[in-house]
């Protein structure tokens, strides 16, 4: 069985202004939000109300309360017509590793049920992902590696 688990960057997160500025239970519910088992390698998911209930254990109007905060402090964008929450910034600590990555990051973005949060996302993504590819080795490419090394210089020919 393969584990899953979720980055959670504690120096930056508790040094965040707009984190340590919410209360207990919205730290809590933003911490959830991050690692709970709905959470996936883009940030984005459904998560209806039922069952974040469930898992904490709150009254609904305490939830609301707690989500509202987290999305009108920007670490959130939530989409109350498809419950589908965004976690914030969320390629910033967690960009596409490769290709293929990236790829599922992609098609994991189009098949979002909100257009408002698919957008945010695509925007978060297309920049993390720009810069990867801005910061990748051409020699990492197999096409151009492999060019490289059945080059006349490489091979020894003159």
């Amino acid at each position: 069985m393969t584990k899953r688990f979720t980055k959670v960057y504690g120096e930056s997160l508790w040094r965040s202004k707009r984190f340590l500025a919410a209360s207990d239970k919205t730290k809590l519910l933003y911490v959830y939000l991050l690692s709970n088992s709905h959470s996936n390698t883009i940030g984005a998911y459904t998560i209806p109300d039922g069952y974040a209930l469930a898992d904490l254990g709150w009254p609904i109007a305490d939830y609301r309360a707690a989500r509202d905060q987290l999305a009108d402090a920007g670490l959130i964008v939530f989409d109350d017509d498809t419950s589908v929450v965004y976690v914030a910034n969320w390629f910033k600590h967690s960009p596409p590793q490769n290709e293929k990555h990236a790829q599922g990051c992609q098609r994991m973005i189009s098949e979002l049920e909100s257009d408002l949060v698919a957008d945010v996302v695509q925007r978060d993504f297309d920049d993390a992902n720009n810069e990867r590819l801005a910061g990748r080795n051409p020699l990492d490419d197999p096409k151009v590696s492999t060019a490289l090394m059945q080059s006349r210089l490489m091979g020894g020919r003159r």
